[in-house]
C-alpha cells in the first residue's frame, strides 16, 4: 500500500534478535544531505545509528527484519532550532486567536472559551494587532468577557499583551515600564516590555500544574507527528521560568530538547551542567510591537525601539562565556541590536587571552532572530562565525509589498529582512525554527517560505532550506558530528514522507508516516522499536 509501511517482523520494546541484527529500510528514495553519497535507496538501522546507506538493498549487510517504505521518502529528521514548547502546547490547547480580525472577534472567542473551561487565569496567544479591525478590548470588557477570571492574551509574536481589570489590580506591576496609558493616564490594558514579562510569569503562576503537564505532551506530540526529533528550547526568566525549563531539561521525552535559558546569570547554566546560554535572551523587542531597536526611528511611529543591555553588561556575559566554554545566544531582531551584538563579540575578541585566540569563531554563538540585516552587517557577522538562528515563516507572515515589516520600516528597509542568499553565500550558517507559538511548528512550510520570497535575490534552493531545517539545528547545537545528515555511523534521526516533498512543487502539508529517534519510532508504525519512558 502506497506510503504505509510495510513490515517483516514485527517487534516490542525489549531488544530482540532482529533489531539486535539491524532492519534495512527501502524506500523510494532517500535523501541523505550528506556528501559524497548525496540519495541512495535503503540504510540499515542497527541500534541508535545507521549503519550502512546505499542503493541495492541486495547488497545490504545482513539484518534482522526489512521495512518496505514503498511510495515514501526519507530525510533526516527536522530540527526546530528555535521554539517555546509549553506555550505551543497552551495554544494547541487553550484560546488561540490566530483567527481573530477584530476587538469584538476576540470578545467573543474569550467568552466562548472561559464558558467551557475552568481554570484560575485564561491564557490566549496569537492576536495581531497588524490587520486588526478596530481597536482592541478594554480591561473590562475583557474581564466582562471572561466572567470576571484573570485574563492574559499574548500578540504573536509574545513581546505585548493585553489583561483585564483584576490583572492590572494584582499584579505586582506599580514601578514597570510598559503601561500603556491613554489621555487620562488610565492603563489601557495593553502592557509591553517590563510590565509584559511580569504579567506572563504571574499568569504561569497561576496555571495548575495539570494544565501545563498537558501542554507539554501536546506540544511534543505536534513535534513527533511533523517528523521532528529535537528542539531547542527557549526558556528564561521572563518565559515560562525555572520550574518549567527544568521539566523540559530533565523530562523524558520522545524528542530531544536543547534548553536555552535565556538570561545573563552564567551561573545557573554551569549548575545545571549546560554548554549554552541565551537564546531568548531579549537585545530588544519585535517590530510588530514596535520594541525592536533600529537605527533609525519607524517608518510608522515616533520611536526607534529599545535596547534593554549596555555594552559594559553584554560584553562582561560574551567574554565570562568564552572563557567557560559556554554557546551564547542573543535575541536581535533589529540592526541597532544586531549592531550591538556585534560590537560586543569584537571587544571580547580584543580582550581574549592568546590561548582563547579563535574561541569566539569556534562557539558557533548564535543571533536569533536577526530579521532587519543591512548588508554592511553581514561581513561582520562572517568574520565573527556567528551563526544565524532564523524564522523564514516570518517572511510568509509580514513580508513583501504591503506587509508588515514594510509599513514598520518602509519600502527602502524592508527589503533586507532575513536575507538568507546573501549569509548562505557569505558562508554563514544558518539554522531554521519556528518560533512556536509565534508561527506554528511547520517543517516544510519553513522550507517553503524559505525558498519563496517576495524579494526573490534574498530566496534559497529547497534542499538548502532542508539543510537550514535539519543540519542547521544540529550544527547550531554543536552536535553535527554525530547526527544531521544520513550516513553510516550517524545517529538514526529520521523523518518519513508519503510521496516525495523534496521535489514536489509545494511541499507544504506532506504527510509524515514516520518519525524516527535514535532508532527508535516516535510517531507511526514499523518493525523498530518504539519510544519508551
Amino acid at each position: 500500500m502506497t506510503g504505509v509501511p510495510q513490515t517483516a517482523a514485527p517487534t516490542g520494546p525489549a531488544v530482540t534478535e532482529p533489531e539486535q541484527r539491524g532492519t534495512l529500510v527501502v524506500a523510494d528514495r532517500i535523501v541523505t544531505l550528506g556528501h559524497g553519497r548525496y540519495k541512495a535507496r535503503a540504510l540499515v538501522i542497527r541500534g541508535k545509528r545507521v549503519v550502512w546507506v546505499g542503493d541495492d538493498p541486495a547488497q545490504a549487510p545482513p539484518h534482522g527484519a526489512r521495512v518496505d517504505l514503498s511510495g515514501c521518502s526519507i530525510g533526516p529528521a527536522f530540527v526546530d532550532a528555535h521554539v517555546h514548547l509549553t506555550p505551543t502546547g497552551i495554544t494547541l490547547t487553550g484560546l488561540d486567536l490566530a483567527g481573530v480580525r477584530s476587538g469584538e472577534e476576540m470578545l467573543r472567542a474569550l467568552s466562548t472559551y472561559a464558558d467551557q473551561h475552568t481554570g484560575r487565569v485564561i491564557w490566549g496567544h496569537g492576536y495581531d494587532t497588524y490587520g486588526l479591525e478596530g481597536p482592541l478590548p478594554d480591561p473590562d470588557a475583557l474581564a466582562e468577557a471572561a466572567s470576571g477570571r484573570a485574563v492574559y492574551l499574548s500578540r504573536v509574536d509574545g513581546h505585548s499583551a493585553i489583561v483585564d481589570r483584576s490583572t492590572l489590580s494584582a499584579a505586582p506591576l506599580a514601578r514597570a515600564q510598559g503601561i500603556e496609558r491613554d489621555a487620562d493616564g488610565e492603563p489601557t490594558g495593553v502592557l509591553k516590555r517590563e510590565a509584559n514579562h511580569i504579567v506572563r510569569r504571574w499568569s504561569v503562576g497561576a496555571m495548575s500544574a495539570r494544565e501545563l503537564q498537558d501542554a507539554r505532551e501536546a506540544a511534543v506530540r505536534e513535534a513527533c507527528r511533523l517528523g521532528i526529533t529535537a528542539v531547542h528550547e527557549m526558556g528564561g526568566p521572563d518565559i515560562m521560568g525555572v520550574e518549567d525549563f527544568d521539566a523540559w531539561r530533565v523530562g523524558a521525552w520522545p524528542i530531544e530538547v536543547v534548553p536555552y535559558w535565556g538570561s545573563v546569570d552564567l551561573g545557573f547554566v554551569l549548575e545545571r551542567d549546560l554548554r549554552q546560554i541565551g537564546g531568548d535572551l531579549l537585545l530588544d523587542g519585535s517590530l510588530g510591537s514596535h520594541t525592536a531597536a533600529l537605527s533609525e526611528p519607524y517608518a510608522d511611529a515616533d520611536t526607534s525601539g529599545h535596547l534593554e543591555f549596555d555594552d559594559d553588561t553584554l560584553t562582561e556575559l560574551f567574554l565570562e562565556a568564552t572563557h567557560a566554554g559556554i554557546q551564547v545566544g542573543v535575541h536581535a531582531v533589529g540592526d541597532e541590536a544586531i549592531r550591538q551584538a556585534v560590537r560586543c563579540w569584537r571587544a571580547v575578541e580584543d580582550r581574549v587571552p592568546e590561548h582563547l585566540e579563535g574561541a569566539v569563531r569556534r562557539l558557533h554563538h548564535r543571533l536569533e532572530h536577526a530579521e532587519v540585516l543591512p548588508p554592511d552587517l553581514i561581513d561582520d557577522i562572517a568574520d565573527l562565525g556567528l551563526l544565524v538562528s532564523a524564522q523564514p515563516a516570518f517572511e510568509a507572515a509580514w513580508g513583501g509589498p504591503g506587509g508588515m515589516y514594510e509599513r514598520r520600516l518602509g519600502p527602502v528597509r524592508q527589503r533586507w529582512t532575513n536575507p538568507f542568499r546573501a549569509l548562505a553565500d557569505r558562508g554563514v550558517n544558518l539554522a531554521f525554527g519556528s518560533d512556536s507559538n509565534v508561527t506554528p511548528i511547520d517543517p516544510w512550510g519553513t522550507v517553503h517560505a524559505a525558498q519563496h520570497r517576495a524579494h526573490a535575490e534574498h530566496a534559497i534552493s529547497r534542499l538548502e532550506a532542508v539543510s537550514g531545517s535539519t543540519l542547521g539545528g544540529r550544527s547550531a547545537a554543536r552536535q553535527d558530528r554525530y547526527v544531521g545528515v544520513i550516513r553510516a555511523g550517524m545517529r538514526a534521526d529520521l523523518s518519513v514522507w508519503e510521496g516525495d516533498p523534496f521535489a514536489a512543487d509545494d511541499p507544504r502539508g506532506a504527510r509524515c508516516v514516520l518519525t524516527v529517534h535514535k532508532g527508535r519510532v516516535t510517531h507511526g508504525e514499523a518493525a523498530l522499536p518504539r519510544w519508551e519512558p
